[in-house]
């Protein structure tokens, strides 16, 4: 090569080169492209392997984040031998840094035990929460050695940019019902998606009905349904689902399995009504609005009439724990034809079922609504006072350490002239008084997890209904476990970081969880790995138990005419403090009950107590109220009574929300190191539980019938008026129309206002009680007579011209008390006494 000019050995290089590198080219394409298709080929041996794994999620594969997913796993064994092995699912959940107020995610690890035979399907339902702006999850197949066999990333499909409202729909003829979907409600912030179900679709366990906002029932036969499925329905409605069932020439079929918890009576022949849908609806004349349909009229228990035809109710609604049941008089099929006419029928009629609040809720927070970190954190944030050090003996001991070491070892030793030993002497004392520390510090440290919990327990004579909320910690950083009882279903309890900037990580589905639950059959295996010391890790469990020891309170209770009467007897099998009988808007306090006592109601003093407060009844029954300037952190009563009223508080809003003419008997066992909740009961645990049981109350006496107005909700004619609380803004006068009932010819009208020590305490939320003018509407004159609050009772003579033929009275209201905080004033609660008709 040196024989030829530069450019020339340069040019013969790269010639050279190049056809080198045509010769090598095809065999390592060649060898590229085996390296790939064996690459490709052991992909697909992975996703079809031993054992095939399909998953599908939600209902038809859609989804809301912030809410348990549903997952229907399919698995197939094609081998010729049975399978043993593990089936996870790994998800993302929020984690809220309380130190830092940041947002932070953690991997969510779910193990279950599988067995498939040769030649075998098995299909595995679970319900698993989907954090908050999570899209995404990896169920994963493992065998005996740990050997991943299969895995499936499943990418959700979520509608982050618009707000839905999700109808699950029951009904033999769903293509009736196809105009119920994306409709706009609420101007179109909230639209609404039908998801079409069936008998063998719907989850028999609450949570995996938790992605719906609404169950419609109409043209369907609930005898279908298992027990366990229709349990699951009503536990769904009680924590905050909403339960729409249509009638029709089925009502007997749709309220098969309903009808004893809905209706007062029994279910009545249907008949052709003609309905009036609205007078918006005319076209042109006022009965282009009238449909003619075939109609149920049913009376629900303790229900509110939500739209009427000429004073006929057409949809009511019952309060069940913190959701609602609502029943038409017709089935949602036959209104169709009007319906797609009309859509905006369809914003009403969701609208009136759901409400404002609940309208605006879903329309706002693109996360769902199922997330009860902030309401729990309070229950069980708190912990063991004697757990904290007692600084007065650390200052005394310091103090002595000081002079000892100081001035008085000194001079100790040199009147006995031994000072030479002072260095020793100091050094010793050091030594003693470190131990002194050591010693000191015992009660104060902990040495492995511990769990604060609140619990939740409610009797009836069958059965026993028990949720825990655990808050569990450790002291330090190194991974742990710990063993809890099966019986008990357990979900974890995130925050929502639907506020939160910062950007999700990256998820491959190889994380190293956070928190791992393997559900081993006998015990389920809490594990942590890699969390902070202290960092709180929160959970929800529920069980439910056979009451074979008929646990609970049991009595004959009848409220009359602003009395409660009857008796009360706690079968519980140990002493249960604070005790309560909460009706709709009064209450008997029981400071002690021992086991088997029982207590004459009608000795006890009566309270009228707000509708709708929850903390500051919880105050008052718990004795929180009289700590209104706060406590002491270190007295035990004063702690006690901060955690129970949390605890009653949060019972209060989820379970007692809106008008029950029911008894919820209350009150607190003394137990505060429970451990039922652990399969290893050595671990440290501290807490309060509220046991509760609901009775049935008389309101009939001679004949004669005591009934709340508040069943219904009052008609507002002018200003503003809040339902929930009975509370109003007193600026301005407001005018309702309150509806006593047809089939009563009342006797009696009573307005309670509230006891001196509710007002007293309700002082404290900014709500005073009403004090002013009230005016009854006049239907013979056209005008508004006054009237005196300071006469509470007004009889039927005095109400012959303020009683409608429909049986309603109008009072105007209007609020006096100049320079008083005027923004929440709570109403008195109206009440008829009289005959049915």
């Amino acid at each position: 090569m040196k024989l030829f000019p530069y450019k020339v050995r340069r040019a013969l290089k790269g010639t050279l080169f190049a056809m080198m590198a045509a010769a090598v080219l095809p065999f390592w394409s060649l060898s590229a492209y085996g390296a790939a298709a064996e690459s490709q080929e052991a992909a697909e041996s992975l996703l079809d392997g031993p054992v095939s794994l399909e998953v599908v999620y939600g209902y038809q594969n859609v989804a809301k984040s912030g809410r348990f997913l549903p997952l229907t796993i399919t698995m197939t064994n094609t081998q010729d031998t049975d399978f043993t092995g593990t089936l996870s699912v790994l998800s993302m959940e929020p984690d809220f840094q309380g130190y830092s107020s940041n947002y932070e995610y953690d991997a969510y690890r779910y193990e279950y035990p599988v067995s498939i035979g040769a030649g075998r399907t098995l299909i595995e339902s679970r319900s698993i929460s989907l954090g908050a702006g999570v899209d995404q999850m990896y169920v994963i197949l493992e065998d005996e050695q740990g050997n991943e066999i299969g895995r499936k990333r499943l990418k959700l499909n979520l509608n982050l940019e618009t707000a839905e409202l999700f109808v699950g729909v029951l009904s033999d003829s769903p293509e009736e019902l196809s105009y119920l979907n994306h409709v706009g409600i609420n101007y179109g912030t909230l639209r609404t998606r039908t998801i079409e179900l069936t008998a063998s679709e719907l989850p028999a366990d609450e949570m995996g009905l938790d992605q719906l906002d609404v169950l419609l029932i109409t043209d369907y036969d609930t005898g279908r349904l298992s027990g366990q499925q229709a349990e699951a329905i009503w536990e769904w409605v009680q924590r905050g689902g909403t339960l729409l069932i249509g009638t029709g020439d089925r009502a007997a079929d749709t309220l098969r399995i309903f009808e004893r918890r809905l209706l007062e009576d029994p279910i009545p022949q249907a008949q052709t009504y003609t309905i009036n849908m609205g007078e918006e609806y005319a076209s042109e004349r006022p009965e282009d609005s009238d449909i003619t349909l075939t109609c149920t009229e049913l009376t629900v228990r303790d229900g509110s009439e939500l739209i009427s035809s000429d004073g006929m109710p057409v949809l009511s609604a019952m309060t069940a724990g913190n959701g609602t049941a609502a029943v038409a008089v017709y089935d949602f099929g036959d209104i169709g034809p009007f319906c797609e006419r009309n859509l905006s029928y369809v914003d009403h009629l969701f609208a009136s079922l759901l409400g404002e609040d609940k309208v605006s809720s879903l329309s706002s927070s693109l996360n769902g609504s199922y997330n009860r970190f902030w309401s729990v954190q309070n229950l069980i944030n708190s912990g063991n006072i004697s757990r904290l050090p007692k600084v007065e003996l650390y200052v005394t001991l310091a103090a002595a350490y000081v002079i000892l070491a100081g001035p008085g070892l000194y001079f100790f030793l040199k009147q006995r002239e031994l000072r030479n030993y002072y260095q020793p002497a100091v050094a010793l004392l050091s030594l003693c008084c470190t131990g002194m520390v050591l010693l000191m510090g015992m009660t104060t440290r902990f040495n492995g997890p511990f769990f604060t919990y609140a619990t939740i327990r409610d009797a009836d004579r069958g059965s026993i209904s028990e949720t825990t909320f655990i808050n569990m910690r450790a002291p330090y950083n190194k991974s742990y476990g710990v063993n809890l009882d099966s019986s008990y279903r357990i979900y974890p309890l995130t925050a929502s970081s639907f506020y939160n900037s910062a950007p999700m990580p990256e998820f491959t589905g190889d994380e190293t969880a956070a928190v791992t639950l393997q559900f081993e059959g006998d015990k389920t295996r809490l594990r942590s790995e890699g969390i902070g010391p202290f960092e709180p890790k929160y959970f929800q469990m529920e069980r439910d138990l056979r009451n074979k020891d008929h646990e609970g309170f049991t009595g004959e209770i009848q409220a009359f005419d602003g009395q409660i009467t009857g008796t009360l007897t706690n079968h519980y099998k140990q002493p249960v403090e604070k005790v309560a009988v909460l009706l709709y808007n009064q209450m008997v306090l029981i400071e002690r009950m021992e086991p088997e006592e029982t207590v004459q109601l009608a000795d006890q003093k009566m309270i009228y107590c707000p509708t709708n407060f929850s903390y500051a009844l919880a105050a008052q029954i718990t004795g929180a109220s009289q700590y209104r300037q706060g406590g002491d952190i270190r007295d035990e009563e004063y702690v006690q009574a901060m955690e129970r009223a949390n605890l009653l508080s949060f019972y209060i809003d989820n379970y007692m929300a809106g008008y029950h003419s029911n008894a919820r008997v209350i009150g607190f066992g003394q137990d505060k190191e429970s451990s039922q909740f652990l399969k290893d009961s050595s671990y440290e645990t501290y807490g309060s539980t509220l046991l509760t049981s609901e009775l049935e109350v008389d309101y009939e006496r001679e004949g004669m019938v005591y009934r709340s107005a508040m069943q219904k909700k009052p008609n507002l004619l002018s200003g503003e008026y809040y339902f929930s609380n009975n509370t109003i803004y007193g600026q301005s006068p407001v005018i309702l129309e309150y509806y006593l009932g047809n089939d009563l010819d009342v006797e009696k009208v009573s307005f309670h206002q509230l006891s001196e020590e509710m007002a007293k305490s309700l002082q404290d939320y900014y709500t005073v009680p009403f004090v002013g003018n009230m005016y009854f509407y006049n239907y013979n004159t056209g005008d508004y007579d006054p009237k005196s609050l300071s006469d509470a009772e007004y009889s039927r003579e005095s109400l012959r011209p303020y009683l409608s033929p429909g049986n309603t009275l109008t009072v105007k209201y209007v609020y006096d008390a100049a320079g008083d905080y005027s923004w929440n004033v709570m109403l008195p609660v109206l009440t008829a006494t009289g005959r049915s008709k």
